[in-house]
C-alpha cells in the first residue's frame, strides 16, 4: 500500500500485502455487506475469514518482497481482520462526510478539526484539535481524517460566525508537485 499514491489510496479499498485482486474484492464485499446490513465487524470477519483461509491468506507466511528479500509476514489474523474492517469503514465514512461538507460550502465554508482527546490520541492529532481553516485551505489536503490507522478524528463544518468565534486560521502550507520516481 505504500506504493499507492495518496490520492489513489484515499479513493481505494486497500489492504497491505494483499495483491490477489479476487481476494481483495471478496474482502471489500464482506466489509461493504457488513456495513450495509448493520452487522459490523463480527459479520465481516465471519464472512471473510474462511475465504482468506481457503485462498492461503491466513497466518504467518514466508514471502519474497518486491526487492527480492525473503521475510516472514503476518497475513490474516483476528487482529488483522479488525484493522482491515475498521480502517476501511472509517475511510468510507470520512469520504462520505467530505462529500456532504463540500455540498454545504455555500453556508458552511469553514471546517474544524476534531480529535478525541483521550489517552489513545496521537500528539499530532491532539495538537490539531479545534483548529479551523477554510474548506479550500491546503491544510485539508494533508490533514483530513483519517490520519493513519485507528484515527478517530473527524471534521465539523462551520458557518462564518462560528468560524470567527473559534479563531479561524490560514495555513502556511502550499501544494507542491514532487516527482517520486517509478516503482519498477
Amino acid at each position: 500500500w505504500q506504493d499507492t499514491l495518496d490520492e489513489a489510496l484515499a479513493r481505494s479499498f486497500t489492504i497491505a500485502k494483499m495483491t490477489d485482486m479476487s481476494l481483495l474484492a471478496d474482502t471489500r464485499n464482506a466489509v461493504v455487506q457488513a456495513m450495509e446490513s448493520g452487522g459490523g465487524f463480527r459479520e465481516s470477519a465471519r464472512t471473510i475469514r474462511p475465504v482468506m483461509e481457503a485462498k492461503g491468506w491466513w497466518g504467518k507466511q514466508t514471502v519474497t518482497n518486491p526487492y527480492g528479500d525473503v521475510q516472514e509476514v503476518q497475513l490474516g489474523s483476528p487482529r488483522r481482520l479488525r484493522t482491515i474492517y475498521h480502517t476501511n469503514r472509517r475511510s468510507a465514512v470520512m469520504a462520505a462526510q467530505y462529500q456532504r461538507m463540500l455540498e454545504a460550502v455555500d453556508t458552511h465554508p469553514y471546517w474544524q478539526y476534531w480529535a478525541i482527546l483521550d489517552g489513545r490520541t496521537r500528539k499530532r492529532h491532539a495538537a490539531m484539535h479545534g483548529t479551523v481553516y477554510a474548506h479550500d485551505d491546503p491544510f485539508w489536503q494533508y490533514n483530513y481524517p483519517p490520519n493513519g490507522y485507528n484515527c478517530r478524528c473527524t471534521v465539523k463544518a462551520l458557518n462564518r460566525r462560528d468560524a470567527e468565534a473559534a479563531k479561524k486560521k490560514k495555513s502556511d502550507l502550499e501544494a507542491i508537485n514532487q516527482y517520486i520516481g517509478t516503482d519498477q
